[in-house]
């Protein structure tokens, strides 16, 4: 590894395991919740499959379910004792204050958001919760606050003494975020702390001063939209991720519901053109690898990390991402894979001022790909020997319809149909046509499909020999135009043997996952010439 080459780093290898007060009835050293919940394996049995070695080893936990494993590098901040969690477990490779080595194995299919549960009465947390309800520096509310915001919620319909947490939860997270516009500004991470008190980073003095000059503020006046929760609570304003989650925090525990933030990295870095062939060549998971590509393809050219909440919900912390109660680690829409990094209850004891200054870091160079302060440095996934996970796509397409072909040469075709194909040298080609109607898929749903599905086609007529034809990586998809196109080439040697004026029709013999489904009566016939 390139940090282990480094000068002056201290070792460090642990596993933050399981939270003592958690059941585990099986000693095995993995939590009942998570053996039922993460790892699939059975909370009775400390050796689920009888070969030796207990779930709890590092490796033996991936057995019974699907998991990816990545090795990266991120600078500080973060938190090492609560990156392992309801959905991924870490060990620490190498550590120093501002940089961290570590693998991680994530759990894109656990059932965590299954197990959500309410608790009636929650409105008085326990001891160790209090600091989660507590204001803060920047979850700045107080009593006037407080009674304004419970009295607006009464008013909107929501009593929050009648609701359960889960309840509770989702209403107010959602009211507080349609209470406050959203502006574009992102001035969270420059912005570092002295004994409580705010202040610019040197580094991004010039940045502030442009973002002030843009919306006509004092620096005052922009902390009171973007850093402090009762600010943005009195402007109705609010920012970024991190703003956002200042604000939810805020107004959560102004209700007494126990709140805390994380902060969430990509599994792979989209401006690092090696991690991202990653994605392909070390991903096995039909469904995993068209996630992660889609992501990948949005967080191309940008800076890209999520902040965002953790509730106490049903006796358990449950992740909030702006309303949605039980956020998952796999979304396209949520960096992809997610990988948790840090963990705090204020955002003035964060530290992401360090990840503001990122590029000041004397190693950021050497060891990162882009402008994030994160990398992979190894990849890679496995479906355990006991899994029942199916390698198939996730969504909803995971079939397609052909229903028409016309030769590469057809002035039928559709005008939009172009490319240049080389020498075809006694070669032939085709267009199929996908069709579209009755399906919600978008055209990225049609191009993963397309990426991963078989491709191996046999155009067949009675009494002839087969004659194979298989799908060139041409592929056009304009759903507004109807156009969903693919060009399927003919080898010279097949194509010499194709009868002229004799109709062969289409047929795909392909196994289990994404299918092509053939619409009756789509064939072509060789012309005669």
């Amino acid at each position: 590894m390139l940090l282990a080459r480094l000068p002056a780093l201290l070792f460090a290898a642990a596993f933050i395991g399981v939270v003592p007060a958690e059941p585990d009835a099986d000693r095995d050293g993995l939590s009942d919740f998570h053996e039922t919940h993460k790892y699939f394996t059975d909370p009775r049995k400390a050796d689920s499959d009888g070969d030796g070695v207990p779930d709890g080893d590092w490796h033996e936990r991936r057995e019974f379910t699907y998991s990816v494993r990545a090795v990266m590098h991120v600078m500080a901040p973060f938190d090492v004792e609560s990156m392992s969690d309801d959905y991924q477990d870490v060990r620490v490779l190498e550590r120093r204050d501002d940089l961290l080595e570590f693998e991680v194995v994530v759990y894109p299919f656990n059932t965590v958001a299954s197990s959500l549960v309410s608790t009636a009465r929650w409105s008085r947390p326990a001891a160790e919760l209090e600091p989660f309800v507590a204001p803060g520096v920047c979850n700045n509310w107080d009593a006037k606050m407080r009674a304004q915001l419970l009295d607006e919620l009464k008013r909107d319909g929501i009593d929050v003494g009648a609701l359960d947490d889960d309840a509770a939860a989702r209403a107010v997270s959602r009211w507080l975020l349609e209470r406050a516009n959203v502006e574009d500004s992102f001035t969270t991470f420059a912005v570092e702390f002295a004994n409580g008190v705010p202040r610019v980073s040197a580094r991004q003095r010039d940045g502030m001063e442009q973002t002030l000059a843009r919306f006509g503020r004092t620096l005052e006046q922009q902390f009171d939209r973007e850093l402090f929760g009762k600010g943005m609570f009195e402007t109705r304003l609010r920012g970024s991720c991190t703003s956002s989650a200042i604000y939810l925090s805020t107004g959560l525990r102004a209700i007494g519901l126990p709140t805390r933030t994380i902060v969430c990295t990509p599994i792979v870095d989209a401006n690092d053109e090696r991690e991202v062939a990653w994605i392909d060549a070390r991903i096995t998971h039909i469904g995993v690898r068209g996630v992660l590509r889609k992501a990948a393809e949005r967080q191309r050219g940008s800076w890209t990390s999520h902040t965002f909440n953790e509730v106490y919900v049903g006796k358990r912390w449950r992740r909030l991402n702006y309303t949605e109660l039980g956020q998952n680690v796999l979304d396209a829409d949520s960096l992809g894979l997610m990988v948790h990094v840090h963990t705090y209850g204020d955002h003035s004891v964060a530290g992401l001022v360090g990840w503001g200054n990122r590029e000041a870091h004397p190693l950021h160079a050497q060891l990162f790909g882009g402008p994030n302060p994160y990398s992979c440095v190894s990849l890679s996934d496995a479906f355990g020997p006991h899994s029942k996970i199916a390698n198939e796509p996730l969504g909803a397409l995971r079939e397609a319809l052909i229903t028409r072909l016309v030769w590469y040469d057809d002035p039928a075709r559709t005008p939009k149909l172009t490319t240049d194909l080389g020498a075809a040298e006694g070669a032939a080609h085709l267009f199929a046509h996908i069709d579209t109607g009755g399906s919600d898929a978008d055209a990225g749903d049609f191009s993963d499909f397309f990426r991963d599905v078989d491709k191996r086609f046999v155009l067949r007529a009675d009494g002839q020999p087969d004659v194979p034809a298989e799908a060139l990586m041409k592929y056009w998809v304009d759903l507004g135009s109807d156009v969903n196109d693919f060009i399927l080439r003919i080898g010279a040697a097949d194509f010499a043997r194709m009868a002229p004026g004799v109709r062969y029709a289409l047929t795909w013999s392909g196994g289990d996952g994404l299918r092509w489904r053939i619409a009756e009566g789509v064939s072509i016939a060789r012309p005669r010439r």
